[in-house]
């Protein structure tokens, strides 16, 4: 560490929310070129953190210093620059024109100079050391890595003396990963401040100098890293010590699998080989970006696999067979984003229902009894309890709860043979939440192979007959049975992050 006194330091931060504690009198010290780690469970406070640095939050009380001197982020530009898990990037514009959106676009003859733009996203792009993106290419075409580099390069325009790095790793496969710890390196040596905010705790080590924890709000430990190990972290994160169970139980009674999926590679992320039988619950579970959510796609036929292959009951599926084909087939899949890829917002409740011909195994061009449609849909309202009952209403007027009943009546009428659901209970009351379990485990118990991406691991815990953590496509460990609990789940999402790259940043650790 160059200083003494630190380059930023926050003390007995305190922020509330309607009365809710987000910051209970948080405190955290960064020293001048250092890499400083900010974990915690989500819920914790880092967001509400990094937020009040950045001017967006003020506080009600505690205070904020650089260099020793009090400072207001709402009030002052502060040499500090954010990048954020949403990058904010503008899809239509390209990659200078993203950077000189923070940058500023150079000038000439009081015109835009369209060669010194491009120009100084190369020269940007250096600070880093990584080889420049054709500073001509659309956003739009930039894969999920070139992305998340961008981000980091744009933050870099005005040469901050603190940067914040908010999950950069989330979605970047190893390589990048590896290849972002050794830029972070360069930084630093450069003297450049570091606040690392990761839940991939086995990435820090090796990478960060200190570690800091906040748990409900506050702080409770800073460590150097050198001097702590990643289960006394969970444990800090928690509160309380966890014993972590070292193998799955022997004899689990498992069925010929329904769907199997074999060296499958999305999104450059992989290669994954697992199955699901006929009355199983599967979680996929892991750290935001950790592939979940792709391989869950890429079943359903809404992303192209890199490679692998998907079986259907023993038979291989067509890679490019599209969603329409899977559907056939018998698989279906409810989207995470209700209101943007699931309910059909200004239409009734038996259009929502009754949207996709290919569940009834009809066709777009099928006859079809509007009063005989209706009366199916009155039945479906009464067996997955939807209120208000009447189907005509629009289900912009539903709750959320019973929005997502909807759409799940949709897929589970179907009697799929796969049930594939990305955070089926998000957004949703107690209620709701305890029937929509109910409506999975009857699916199950009905024989389909239930696949269940959550963020939420209560609900995995509570739904699941087995568990697959997954880290950057990959299953990290797995859990069956009696395993799979809150503080197991925590533990191996967080412990989960690829051994490889630790070892690998650790090794070419300048």
């Amino acid at each position: 560490m160059t200083t003494t006194v630190p380059v930023l330091e926050a003390k007995d931060l305190t922020k509330r929310f309607f009365g809710a504690l987000a910051l209970d009198g948080a405190s955290f010290s960064l020293a001048g070129g250092e890499i400083h780690a900010l974990i915690g469970e989500n819920g914790a406070g880092k967001s509400t953190f990094i937020k009040v640095l950045a001017g967006v939050y003020d506080l009600d009380g505690g205070e904020i210093l650089l260099d020793g001197e009090p400072v207001d982020p709402r009030q002052q530009a502060l040499p500090i620059a954010f990048v954020h898990q949403d990058l904010a990037l503008v899809d239509d514009l390209s990659v200078g024109e993203n950077i000189a959106l923070v940058a500023g676009y150079p000038r000439r003859r009081g015109l835009i100079d369209w060669s010194a733009v491009m120009a100084q996203a190369k020269r940007i792009y250096g600070i880093m050391q990584v080889e420049p993106i054709d500073p001509n290419r659309l956003v739009v075409t930039l894969s999920t890595p070139e992305k998340a580099i961008l981000g980091i390069v744009r933050a870099l325009a005005h040469t901050p003396r603190v940067l914040v790095l908010d999950e950069p790793t989330a979605s970047l496969p190893e390589h990048d990963a590896v290849n972002l710890f050794e830029a972070m390196r360069r930084l630093k040596a450069a003297g450049t401040s570091i606040i690392y905010v990761s839940h991939r705790l086995n990435e820090l080590f090796g990478l960060a100098d200190r570690v800091t924890v906040f748990r409900d709000g506050r702080h409770v430990h800073t460590a150097p890293i050198a001097e702590t190990a990643p289960e006394r972290l969970v444990a800090e994160m928690l509160g309380r010590a966890v014993e972590l169970a070292r193998q799955r139980p022997a004899n689990v009674a498992r069925r010929e699998p329904v769907i199997a999926v074999e060296d499958l590679v999305v999104e450059r992320r992989g290669p994954i080989s697992f199955s699901a039988s006929a009355g199983e619950i599967l979680g996929l579970v892991g750290l935001r970006g950790g592939g979940q959510e792709a391989i869950g796609r890429c079943i359903f036929g809404a992303k192209r696999a890199d490679a692998g292959r998907i079986h259907l009951d023993g038979r291989e599926l067509a890679p490019d067979g599209g969603i329409a084909a899977r559907i056939e087939a018998g698989i279906v899949l409810l989207a995470g984003d209700r209101t943007q890829e699931s309910a059909f917002s200004g239409m009734s409740l038996t259009e929502n229902l009754f949207v996709n011909p290919r569940l009834g195994h009809g066709t777009p061009w099928r006859l079809y009894s509007p009063a005989a449609e209706r009366r199916r849909a009155r039945q479906l309202l009464e067996t997955f309890d939807v209120r208000p009952r009447n189907e005509t209403s629009l289900i912009d007027w539903l709750s959320g709860g019973n929005q997502q009943k909807i759409c799940m009546a949709r897929w589970l009428e179907a009697k799929a043979r796969v049930v594939i659901l990305e955070e089926p209970t998000a957004g949703v009351d107690i209620g709701a939440k305890l029937s929509i379990h109910a409506m999975l485990r009857r699916a199950a118990s009905d024989g389909a192979a239930v696949i269940v991406v959550s963020s939420d691991l209560d609900e995995v815990a509570a739904l699941a007959t087995r568990a697959l953590i997954i880290d950057r496509g990959r299953v990290a460990s797995e859990l069956s049975g009696a395993e799979i609990t809150m503080d197991e789940l925590v533990a191996r999402s967080s412990l989960g992050a690829s051994r490889s790259t630790a070892t690998a940043s650790t090794e070419r650790r300048p």
